[in-house]
C-alpha cells in the first residue's frame, strides 16, 4: 500500500509544478511515479527510494533542459525596459531639431526629451521621427 503514498506525493508535486512552471518539481513527480511502480512490484523501500532518486535525476538533468527550451520558448525573450524600450518608437518633434546647433526636443509618452538627428537638415516641429539610439538623456532620431 506504500505505492499510494508515492502516487499522492507525485500528484502533490504536479500541483506544485502548476504554480512554479520551471519543470524542476515535475522531475521529482516522475521519480515518485517510479517509486510507486517499484512499490507495486514489491521491491524493498531502499530500491523504491533509489529508483525514485535516479529517475528524478535523469529527468532533471536530461529531460528538463529540453522541456524548458521547447515548451517555454518565446517566454524567455528579453523584455526591453526603461530607456531601452524607447528604441524603435515613433514620436513627434515638439521643438525643431537642428543638427548643427544640437537643439531640439521630442515628446515621448508625455515627457519631453532632448533630441539630436543624424539627418543633414533640420527636422521641423510636428514631424514624426523614429528613435534610433539613446545616450543618457539625449535621444537620436531619424525622420520617418
Amino acid at each position: 500500500m506504500i505505492w499510494y503514498i508515492w502516487l499522492i506525493a507525485a500528484a502533490a508535486l504536479v500541483v506544485i509544478e502548476l504554480f512554479t512552471g520551471g519543470f524542476g518539481v515535475l522531475s521529482f513527480a516522475f521519480g515518485c511515479v517510479a517509486g510507486a511502480i517499484a512499490s507495486a512490484c514489491d521491491l524493498s523501500l531502499n530500491w523504491q527510494l533509489l529508483l525514485a532518486i535516479l529517475v528524478s535525476l535523469v529527468f532533471f538533468i536530461f529531460v528538463r533542459p529540453f522541456a524548458v527550451k521547447f515548451l517555454l520558448r518565446g517566454k524567455n525573450d528579453e523584455v526591453r525596459t526603461n530607456t531601452d524600450a524607447l528604441i524603435g518608437r515613433k514620436v513627434r518633434v515638439t521643438e525643431t531639431i537642428d543638427p548643427v546647433a544640437g537643439t531640439g526636443y521630442v515628446a515621448v509618452d508625455g515627457d519631453v526629451w532632448k533630441a539630436v538627428t543624424d539627418a543633414a537638415e533640420p527636422v521641423q516641429a510636428g514631424t514624426m521621427v523614429r528613435i534610433t539610439a539613446q545616450d543618457s538623456l539625449v535621444l537620436t532620431v531619424t525622420p520617418v
